[in-house]
């Protein structure tokens, strides 16, 4: 299957050359206001220019409607590598492993009939047990992600702040049951909404309040905010699908 790689990007335009370094194929896709930011880092062919927006789901929505591979995957602007979560635990940045990992996503999901795959959220493999369960269906797509099938022209929820992409992952679990979540990889961010650029200074304390409030409302008991046992602080917590797509007897 075809497919196409769209990072849409947000006051980092020094972060293109690490992105084009680990995925050399990909489109960094920018306001049109911050061209001349991004030209110097980006050659001409692989920038996409977007209409003003607020908010990353508008931007995401943009890139859904304005793209045409079958296969869409969307990255986050701040990938450093990928580390293994297993076997020698490795930080990957060559680009031809990074390719390949992203192309047998694709191929295990479409030869499966399925239509969104994602990776771990986590390096921490005491919480994940990638040895165990090196794939599981029903994970939220959080920094990396593809989508076919039915799920290629899913929007975003514009409304929401923060959450969409939470809001966004229960929409595909209840139209199409199982997103694809290849827990052997951690696709590392950094830290969520640290340094500047991409959705730093854009959500405030009360958007994140009142999208998770709208989310929790509308998903009910199907979405989990219980802080895990080994997150002993902090003022937020991320929520989860709490839905099961196995049977409680299997085992591997």
């Amino acid at each position: 299957m075809k497919y196409q790689i769209v990072v849409p990007s947000r006051g980092r335009p020094h972060n293109s050359r690490t992105i084009l370094s680990l995925m050399p194929d990909a489109f960094i896709c920018v306001d049109e206001r911050e061209r001349a930011d991004y030209a110097p880092h980006v050659p001409k062919r692989q920038l996409l220019l977007h209409p003003p927006t607020t908010g990353a789901p508008a931007a995401r929505n943009w890139i859904i409607q304005n793209t045409r591979a079958p296969c869409l995957i969307q990255c986050d602007d701040d990938l450093a590598g990928i580390r293994s979560n297993v076997g020698s635990k490795r930080f990957i940045t060559d680009p031809e492993e990074v390719m390949a990992i992203l192309e047998n996503a694709v191929t295990a999901c479409s030869e499966l009939g399925l239509t969104t795959f994602c990776f771990s959220r986590t390096a921490n493999t005491t919480v994940v047990r990638p040895e165990e369960k090196p794939i599981v269906p029903t994970q939220q797509v959080y920094g990396i992600w593809g989508v076919m099938n039915g799920a290629r022209r899913r929007l975003y929820d514009e409304t929401l702040k923060s959450r969409a992409d939470l809001d966004w992952t229960m929409q595909t679990l209840l139209a199409d049951r199982i997103v694809y979540a290849d827990i052997r990889y951690y696709f590392d961010f950094g830290s969520s909404f640290s340094g500047v650029g991409g959705r730093s200074g854009l959500v405030t304390a009360d958007d994140f309040r009142r999208s998770t409030e709208i989310v929790a409302k509308r998903w009910g008991t199907a979405i989990s905010f219980k802080r895990p046992g080994y997150m002993k602080g902090g003022d937020t917590v991320a929520g989860k699908p709490a839905v099961r797509r196995q049977n409680s007897l299997a085992r591997r």
